[in-house]
């Protein structure tokens, strides 16, 4: 997979909007790349700056990188819609421990995008 195929993937385009929605500013993806004799893995961050202060996650992968930031700045934080907790977990299992206390984010893929767990509560 070249990097144009990685960065077109539905999910990481998602998460970056997420990060987004979280009020960050500024993205950043990097990655550090071995010496030519060296066989170390290259190595993804992605970071995002809210204000004055930056945010990161590391991966092997890119996509996963991303992932990791936004799942580490909508842990534990708060929706401003149903006012519960927010978690994410990026690897979408069917169901989420604690529905009812945890506003859960989980990746939509008909729509391409996180929804949030309260999304269409009445």
């Amino acid at each position: 997979m070249n990097l144009a195929e990685v960065l077109s993937e539905d999910r990481m385009l998602a998460a970056v909007e997420l990060v987004g929605r979280t009020g960050g500013d500024e993205f950043v993806l990097r990655y550090s790349e071995p010496e030519s004799d060296d066989t170390s893995p290259v190595g993804w961050l992605a970071f995002s700056r809210h204000g004055k202060h930056w945010s990161c996650a590391g991966a092997i992968n890119p996509v996963r990188a991303v992932l990791r930031l936004a799942e580490s700045l909508v842990d534990g934080g708060l929706c401003l819609h149903c006012n519960r907790p927010t978690g994410l977990n990026p690897d979408n299992p069917e169901e989420m421990p604690m529905d009812k206390a945890v506003c859960w984010y989980q990746y939509d893929p008909e729509l391409k995008t996180f929804r949030r767990g309260c999304e269409g509560d009445t």
